[in-house]
């Protein structure tokens, strides 16, 4: 694995407004393995107002043998925008929880591992921005690490998936995705006689710490 594929621990930002995570002793393991997410939003900056619409976790075992799985609808409290891409009408979310319902259910699943999402840089944009975010952690990204261990021109999630082996069911649906992200990392994994030390020990210890960045309010992609 290229280094490249590992992102900085200030990489992702996610936590629930007002919590704290569970408390552990100095270099006890904080539960260890990876979590997959994918999110499908409303447009592709949460600066200009998009928001998340639906979020799908996926939670790994050092080995990245799946351990459970959860995805719910979100109501963005606005239109839920590309519905040809992602397929989520407003009146799908109309009486779906709103972000700040299932934060504590998202930081009970993340905390402790470490992320995986198929162009982490797009999903990263809107965990930052979740209300009270303000925890690190380090991060991977599948399409990212692509050139390494499907080479091909393109890079999507469907692309990638079809090189491995994979079928993608139902394209741009969070579950899914996160689902096809996971099966696509146990083939980067089960590949990777190369894969650095640094990430087996992120695996099983990532660290957690408090960002120091402020406190801020609260969707898609390739």
């Amino acid at each position: 694995m290229t280094s490249s594929g590992l992102e900085s621990a200030h990489a992702l930002q996610v936590s629930v407004h007002g919590s704290q995570p569970p408390a552990r002793e100095p270099g006890e393991s904080a539960g260890g393995g990876y979590v997959v997410v994918d999110v499908e939003t409303t447009g592709f900056s949460p600066s200009r107002g998009h928001r998340i619409c639906e979020i799908a976790l996926v939670s790994l075992d050092a080995r990245g043998e799946t351990v459970d799985e959860w995805h719910s609808l979100v109501n963005p409290r606005r239109g839920t925008g590309a519905v040809e891409v992602h397929g989520i009408t407003d009146a799908m979310v109309r009486d779906a929880p709103v972000i700040e319902e299932v934060l504590d259910e998202v930081w009970q699943r993340v905390a402790g591992r470490v992320l995986v999402a198929h162009n982490a840089p797009f999903d990263l944009r809107f965990l930052r921005d979740l209300p009270g975010s303000h925890w690190v952690t380090e991060t991977l990204c599948t399409r990212r690490l692509a050139s390494d261990f499907v080479p091909g021109e393109k890079v999507t999630l469907a692309a990638c998936c079809e090189r491995a082996g994979i079928p993608l069911v139902d394209a741009h649906a969070a579950l899914e995705d996160a689902r096809a992200t996971a099966e696509l990392f146990r083939f980067y994994l089960r590949a990777g006689a190369c894969w650095d030390d640094e990430l087996r020990r992120a695996a099983q210890a990532p660290e957690w710490r408090p960002s120091g960045l402020p406190q801020r309010p609260a969707h898609r992609r390739r």
